[in-house]
């Protein structure tokens, strides 16, 4: 199963016209750009016989973590998103989706999570920016 995900994958990128061996980082992640300032970050991996896909894309720094505004900013801001959310990874803020994949996981599906988390790192770094 892990590779025919690999295989989708992959097919997705050339689909959104990004040549996957220009953007694998190593087996199973992939970085790609929507813009200059839109990272989006693909990995896939197998753990306990069973595989997953995550894209996580980071928004912004986080300046004070220990500031409760911030968190419960986040938390309230998930309740609007779909099928993805907005996490804290090192002192960044992310916005990230992850999928135990299954026989329906298919280059549609990883096109509409690619497009997702780009579109909500665009949309709240924009946002916040200002």
């Amino acid at each position: 199963m892990y590779q025919q995900v690999l295989a989708i994958i992959e097919g997705t990128l050339k689909t959104l016209g990004i040549d996957p061996n220009e953007a694998k980082v190593s087996e199973g992640q992939y970085n790609i750009s929507k813009d200059k300032s839109t990272e989006v970050l693909l990995d896939a991996w197998e753990e306990h016989d069973r595989v997953f896909f995550q894209v996580i894309s980071p928004i912004s720094k986080l300046k004070d973590p220990s500031k409760a505004e911030v968190l419960l900013m986040l938390l309230e801001e998930n309740h609007g998103l779909v099928e993805a959310s907005l996490a804290i990874a090192k002192d960044d803020i992310i916005v990230k989706e992850t999928i135990e994949c299954s026989a329906f996981f298919n280059q549609e599906r990883a096109i509409a999570t690619i497009s997702r988390i780009a579109f909500y790192s665009e949309t709240y770094r924009k946002k916040w920016e200002q």
